[in-house]
Formats: C-alpha cells, sequence, structure tokens
C-alpha cells in the first residue's frame, strides 16, 4: 500500500512539474510575440501600401528559346488570372548577356504578393520554372520614393541597373542619390525611372529601372554629359553595379 501511494504522489508530481512547465512555455511564448500596439499596426499598414515588384532573371536553355517560350505561353494565363497581380511584363537582353530575361511582376503591396506566390497554381508555375531554364533567380524588391517620374505605359525599352550598396555605406549612397535624382530624370529621352531595394537585402541590393520609347534614346541619353557624371559617380558610390538593356515582349501584355 506505502508503495502504491508512494507512485501515485511520483506521478501527481511529474504532472504538476509539467503542468508548470507548460505554463512557463506559454508565458515565453507570449513574451516573444509582438504586442498588438500602435506599432505593430503602421508596420502593417505599411506593408499593405508600399508597392512591390517581383523579378524573375532567367537564362534560356542553350538552343532552346523557343522552347521556354511555348512553356511560358501554356503558363501565362495562369499568372495573370489572380486579382492580386496588377501587371506583368517580360523582356529580353538586347546584348544577348546574361540574364537573357527579366521579368517583373508589379503589386500594390507586400501583402498581395505573398497572397499571389501562395496560390497553389502559381506555387506550381514557380517550382516548375528551373525545368525550363538554364539559370534561374528570384527577388523581391520594395519601391522606393527616390524619383518621380512616371509616364505610365508599355515603353519597348527599359534599362535595369543593378547596385550593390558598399558595407556600412547605403546611407550615404541615397543621400548622394537624393543629389542628382532631378538630373537622371530631367531629360526627355527618359519616360519613366524607378528605383527598389531589395526586401531580403540580398545582392542586388537594389534596383533601378529606366524606361524609353526607343533604342535611340537609351544611346542620346547616355551620351548626356550629366548621366556620364553620373555613372562615373556610382562607381565610387557603390560597390559593384551593372547596367543591362531589355526590350519589351509580348508575353503578358494582354491581360
Amino acid at each position: 500500500m506505502i508503495l502504491r501511494f508512494a507512485n501515485l504522489f511520483i506521478i501527481i508530481l511529474i504532472a504538476l512539474v509539467a503542468f508548470a512547465g507548460c505554463e512557463r512555455a506559454q508565458d515565453m511564448v507570449a513574451d516573444t510575440m509582438p504586442s498588438a500596439d500602435a506599432t505593430m499596426d503602421e508596420t502593417v499598414t505599411d506593408m499593405e501600401k508600399v508597392p512591390v515588384s517581383l523579378v524573375w532573371l532567367v537564362d534560356y536553355p542553350e538552343g532552346a528559346k523557343d522552347v521556354y517560350l511555348e512553356w511560358i505561353a501554356s503558363v501565362a494565363p495562369t499568372l495573370q488570372a489572380p486579382a492580386e497581380v496588377n501587371r506583368i511584363r517580360s523582356y529580353d537582353n538586347l546584348e544577348e548577356t546574361t540574364p537573357h530575361r527579366f521579368v517583373e511582376f508589379a503589386f500594390d503591396s507586400f501583402v498581395d504578393a505573398m497572397t499571389y506566390m501562395n496560390r497553389r497554381e502559381i506555387a506550381a508555375v514557380f517550382e516548375d520554372l528551373p525545368n525550363h531554364a538554364t539559370q534561374v533567380s528570384a527577388h523581391t524588391f520594395i519601391e522606393r520614393s527616390d524619383y518621380a517620374k512616371t509616364e505610365a505605359d508599355d515603353w519597348p525599352i527599359k534599362g535595369i541597373i543593378f547596385v550593390d550598396y558598399p558595407l556600412g555605406g547605403k546611407a550615404a549612397y541615397l543621400e548622394w542619390v537624393a543629389s542628382v535624382s532631378s538630373a537622371l530624370v530631367e531629360p526627355a529621352q527618359v519616360k519613366a525611372v524607378s528605383s527598389y531595394d531589395n526586401y531580403n537585402g540580398e545582392s542586388p541590393h537594389r534596383l533601378v529601372t529606366l524606361e524609353f520609347a526607343s533604342q535611340e534614346d537609351v544611346e542620346a541619353y547616355e551620351q548626356l554629359e550629366a548621366i556620364m557624371a553620373i555613372e562615373a559617380e556610382l562607381d565610387v558610390q557603390a560597390s559593384s553595379w551593372v547596367l543591362h538593356t531589355f526590350e519589351l515582349r509580348s508575353d503578358y501584355i494582354n491581360e
């Protein structure tokens, strides 16, 4: 009898310890969760307001570009269907260097972008993409307000600048950008300029897009003294940068 009572006591003691441990675990979880205060509300609101671009950088299989384009044609209706995505545009690299293709998905907010990518049919296309390209990378960019020139249209030529910030030098870079932004957008040749920061903080850290009506406008723009001076200074302000010129394709125009 004494043994039975001893065993029962041990069982009760273990249960009490376990229960106390659960309470402490619950307290620890509660402590690590953000409180529903004004700061959290502001963060959620910001995520709902800031435009987001999802970017694909794709290399075509050697000698099989047509095969890739056939696959894209088959999945384009699926990619365009969800209400969250505002528009999709795809471009071919005019220099025929890597990346061969630039695809841009535009969203009103990060929330819309995540909702879109979490759809089963969209996730299936994303998962299948590496089966149709030799190299693929996807990046999520958050739009910044550095430039205020957006003549909305399907401009056929897009200059893409990928920038990496110097270590510890992002703030200085952005100060410099603020000082040259007017000179960058002022010329009539450029129709729209936008800039984005990489949401994940990975390379490329920054995306800048410049849109033009023709390749001739691109060449005239790059010959302007003010633009050449900005490019020269960019060598100093960025740890690295590269410029590509892309031409708009018609894969997603008819939305």
